[in-house]
């Protein structure tokens, strides 16, 4: 059981937007595609649905081929629950109407048992009579994954499920959509563009390229903590990146000595820096983030910086800053630091970084 995809590669005229993809999805497991916006990835979940003709390639669902260069399944006829972006629901029907839309070949009984099930499953059940117009939504919401649910499909493709919500209710509703996934048993494709909601939703995960390559493939705490390629490690959130080229398995950079034990000399490689690797110290400051767990910090060892700005989030302050005396060519470096940290603080600050939390790839790698 689950949806298998072989060898897909698909173009629009000469544009090719998916190159060579393959993912399995057994029953019971979430997949996120996680890329930037008009990378493909909302084509590989058409293709996957039957919206979109399969140009190359298969589409397996359980035991059953379903699209190759031979045969095109209809997309009603494949058994797959589709959620969308905007939730596509039917303004001129009620939410009960609404999720029996695809319960056709059950009696009127069944069907209305059925309608129960799914919509206590989701929270629904005393919204029956509303029309689409009338709920929040996180209902409608609620209301589009019943719908996606109600005819017992194997799999469900999702489509940027969770993007129309503000962010307090999103946080809440992708919790509740993957306890409900989970708790159904279906393969689910789901594809997005947000680093953070593929983090929590996937059991494995997909970073695609904005040419349409797989970049990498694997559980989402390995993507994280180690990416394969530098752009996947830019795409978790914003990162700092210098250039250099290895000599005695060091690069020299604006932030200081860069350890690239692994690279030839000559070689010419990017680093990229996550903000949580910069820590920044204020002259004479005891309550700095050494202080806090993240390491010994000798003041002296560090780089002389200026800081430009400095927003708190609540827990943690944004901090962008610039190297004194460094060329005008030399970007802006950016940083989160634990607690407040001042705009303008009255002393030197200098920033450190942690060797472990620096990317080290090849020029000629980099996407």
């Amino acid at each position: 059981m689950g949806l298998y995809l072989s060898n897909i590669s698909h173009k629009f005229g000469s544009n090719e937007v998916l190159k060579n993809v393959n993912a399995d999805i057994p029953s019971g497991q979430i997949l996120c595609l996680l890329g930037p916006s008009g990378c493909g990835k909302t084509t590989l979940l058409r293709i996957a649905a039957g919206l979109e003709i399969l140009q190359q390639g298969s589409v397996r669902i359980s035991d059953d081929i379903v699209a190759d260069t031979n045969i095109q399944i209809p997309a009603e006829k494949r058994g797959v629950g589709l959620m969308f972006q905007d939730f596509a629901l039917f303004p001129h029907l009620n939410v009960r109407d609404n999720v029996a839309f695809g319960l056709t070949e059950l009696s009127t009984e069944d069907a209305n048992k059925r309608i129960d099930e799914v919509l206590e499953r989701v929270n629904m059940l005393g919204q029956g009579d509303a029309f689409p117009h009338t709920l929040s939504g996180g209902q409608q919401q609620r209301v589009a994954l019943a719908r996606a649910l109600a005819p017992k499909p194997a799999v469900m493709l999702l489509d940027e499920p969770f993007s129309g919500l503000d962010q307090n209710m999103r946080v809440q509703i992708r919790e509740e959509t993957l306890g409900i996934l989970k708790t159904s048993g279906v393969a689910t494709l789901m594809v997005t563009h947000n680093p953070e909601e593929a983090l929590f939703m996937a059991d494995q995960m997909m970073v695609m390229g904005p040419d349409g390559r797989i970049l990498q493939q694997g559980r989402p705490n390995e993507i994280y903590a180690e990416p394969a390629h530098a752009y996947v490690a830019k795409f978790f959130g914003q990162a700092n990146s210098v250039t250099g080229v290895a000599s005695g398995g060091k690069i020299e950079t604006p932030l200081g000595i860069i350890d690239v034990s692994n690279c030839q000399d000559g070689c010419e490689v990017e680093a990229i820096i996550r903000p949580a690797a910069l820590i920044l110290k204020i002259d004479g400051d005891e309550t700095s983030d050494d202080k806090r767990g993240r390491g010994n910090f000798d003041f002296a060892d560090g780089i002389p910086v200026e800081v430009i700005s400095a927003r708190s989030l609540g827990q943690n302050t944004f901090v962008r800053f610039r190297v004194k005396g460094a060329d005008d060519d030399v970007p802006d470096f950016h940083c989160r630091q634990r607690g407040f940290f001042p705009e303008k603080p009255d002393s030197e600050v200098r920033a450190l970084i942690r060797q472990k939390r620096i990317f080290i790839y090849h020029t000629e790698d980099s996407v």
